[in-house]
């Protein structure tokens, strides 16, 4: 990803399974405890995320306002992710001024362009330029949302109807070959389709509760149980961590679920970024992102080599600048054109997050991650790796 805007064995006791405090609350337990000063180069990142928008990701002649591809050297002169995330990382840094030319008129033509990507026949969508290509639609899901604007119609990627069915994400846990490969991109795609069919448990279709837990589990077993990732030791290393980012980022940091062999995840991740294992397996960002929100997992799922994590997480912040260039723009892959790029945006909020970082200009994203808050029916895991979805006493939006 490039620009802008994721139970073990006995001796670890893992908390996921009972009630989460909010994530503020649980991320101040967890983290250094005594502050730290921001390194400025880090604060120097945002005042640089404007210029850097506007010269390396804006489409300036755009049908509408706000359309940008993801990275600066792309084919096509703007894109579902990199327009989505433009419109992020203005909203967040209050952009819009700088830029020009927002108003409400300016927000109703975008909501009206994106709608009309989408297929009235399937849900999905379709990029109206070039409809082989595959669109990453949650995206534009996405976009829409902070418009305060849905699709018109029925969405879900778990099927080309419109409608929430677990045939695919049954398939699709069960022997996608790119779990053989670390499932970094099945893991996504699976997660996505179980977050939404959870989501649908919640709305009333609790006929989806078996599926939903045999569909977990199979995605549980693609885990090595020696490492704690996920595919075999034979996959690359990349691919493994994307994989594991993947699940854990749904199952954990959206529903709450503990994941199985965290002792042995978080034995991995202090060896191999010790090591420099993860900076050589790859130039892309996206590398250290994904080992810092790892890590940050592992920090809050039990109490175990915490202090050897946090030292890891020092490392991952160090990974990461040397994906800051000295003009002060972002380059996805080390070496190469820079821009915006919220990988090193999304994993420096992290670390500064749990190192604790006094004032630090970069959000930690997984502050408001919703740890299984507000389900009705929570996904957990049972004997160390049966998925089960049980009723809560809590009502939507109300912790326990």
């Amino acid at each position: 990803m490039v620009f802008l805007v994721m139970c073990a064995g006995p001796a670890v006791q893992v908390k996921a399974q009972t009630p989460a405090p909010a994530g503020e609350e649980r991320i101040n337990t967890v983290r250094v405890q005594s502050p730290q000063e921001t390194p400025a180069w880090v604060n120097a990142i945002p005042d640089n995320i404007c210029r850097f928008l506007i010269e390396k990701h804006l489409c300036k002649n755009g049908e509408v306002w706000g359309l940008a591809k993801a990275a600066p050297n792309a084919r096509l002169p703007y894109d579902e992710q990199g327009s989505s995330q433009f419109l992020s990382l203005v909203r967040q840094y209050n952009l819009f001024d700088k830029v020009g030319g927002w108003n409400d008129d300016a927000r109703q033509k975008m909501i009206r362009f994106w709608q009309a990507w989408q297929d009235p026949k399937t849900g999905r969508f379709v990029d109206p330029r070039d409809p082989k290509r595959p669109v990453n639609e949650k995206y534009i899901v996405g976009l829409l949302a902070m418009l305060n604007a849905k699709p018109l119609y029925p969405h879900t990627t778990t099927s080309k109807t419109g409608q929430i069915e677990p045939t695919l994400f049954l398939q699709r846990t069960k022997d996608d070959p790119d779990w053989a490969m670390g499932g970094w991109g099945v893991g996504s795609h699976t997660g996505l389709m179980a977050m939404e069919i959870l989501g649908a448990v919640n709305a009333g279709r609790e006929d989806l509760i078996p599926a939903m837990e045999k569909g977990v589990e199979q995605v549980l077993s693609h885990q090595d149980p020696k490492s704690g990732l996920w595919g075999p030791p034979s996959a690359p290393l990349a691919g493994r961590l994307g994989g594991t980012l993947k699940v854990i980022g749904r199952l954990y940091f959206n529903a709450g679920m503990a994941i199985p062999h965290t002792k042995e995840l978080a034995d991995s991740l202090i060896a191999y970024e010790m090591d420099g294992d993860f900076f050589r397996s790859s130039t892309n960002s996206c590398i250290p992102r994904n080992a810092a929100e790892m890590i940050a997992y592992c920090l809050e799922a039990s109490d175990y080599r915490r202090t050897d994590l946090l030292g890891a997480l020092a490392r991952v912040a160090e990974d990461l600048h040397a994906h800051v260039n000295p003009d002060g723009s972002l380059s996805a892959d080390r070496g190469q054109e820079g821009g915006v790029d919220s990988a090193v945006i999304y994993g420096l909020g992290i670390c500064g997050g749990y190192l604790h970082w006094q004032g630090c200009r970069l959000s930690n994203p997984l502050q408001g991650a919703r740890r299984g808050e507000g389900y009705t029916y929570r996904l957990t895991l049972q004997d160390g790796s049966k998925a089960k979805v049980l009723k809560t006493a809590a009502p939507p939006g109300k912790s326990r």
